[in-house]
């Protein structure tokens, strides 16, 4: 099935006669994928182990295989350093983060706009922390 333009599924809620039919016409276009399905997805697709993501996202083994589990939800925090882990590109990283029901990062929020940097050039959650560290932010391992 092919998806339908956000701004076309607003106009459907907004000019929709009553809570059914807008449901009924939009529900085809839900988001329906559980985390677990999509970090699953992206560790077929960069054929890229579990182990090795979590030490690249610099998260416990025991954390992390419950997030790929679906056992537990990460913080929003915690899902951009699996996109690093995951070697994501900026696009992606957004991506998963709308799927997943997280903000995607914004460029005018400083901790956002160092993380934004670091994925675009390549950068490690080391070299991540570095900079957020040198800015006075929050760092992955806080």
């Amino acid at each position: 099935m092919q998806e339908k333009d956000t701004d076309k599924l607003l106009h459907s809620l907004k000019k929709a006669e009553n809570f059914q039919t807008a449901l009924s016409e939009t529900r085809d276009y839900a988001i329906n994928q559980s985390l677990k399905d999509y970090l699953n997805h992206w560790l077929c697709s960069k054929n890229i182990t579990k182990s090795t993501v979590l030490k690249k996202a610099g998260i416990t083994e025991a954390t992390g295989y419950q997030y790929f589990d679906g056992k537990r939800n990460p913080s929003r925090e915690k899902i951009v350093a699996l996109t690093i882990g995951l070697e994501l590109n900026l696009e992606e990283t957004n991506e998963l983060m709308k799927k997943t029901g997280y903000a995607q990062l914004y460029p005018k929020l400083p901790w956002d706009a160092v993380v934004i940097y670091g994925i675009t050039h390549h950068l490690t959650l080391t070299e991540i922390d570095d900079l957020l560290y040198s800015e006075h932010l929050k760092t992955f391992g806080e």
